[in-house]
């Protein structure tokens, strides 16, 4: 299905909402790479926003909703490189 992008204030606000929550995840895997420590990290969390991640960017592909993809790959590119940092620190 294409990706449809409205006019609308309310779908604006979306895409905006859909940016500023897509780097939500973003200070905490800097504090982890400058610290050089997962110490306080749960990995459970980001493995679940991961899985969440990757059903509502299935689903805003399906419905062709911008808005959803957007936060939906920003957080998935935070949750993958918290994991790898897991791993390999």
């Amino acid at each position: 299905m294409p990706i449809t992008i409205h006019n609308h204030w309310i779908d604006k606000l979306a895409v905006v909402t859909g940016i500023v929550s897509g780097f939500a995840l973003y200070p905490q895997i800097f504090t982890i790479i400058a610290n050089g420590s997962t110490e306080a990290m749960s990995l459970t969390t980001y493995v679940i926003i991961l899985g969440n991640s990757v059903v509502w960017l299935l689903y805003s592909m399906h419905r062709g909703l911008f808005s959803l993809a957007i936060p939906s790959i920003l957080n998935m590119c935070a949750c993958a490189a918290a994991i790898v940092w897991f791993f390999t620190v």
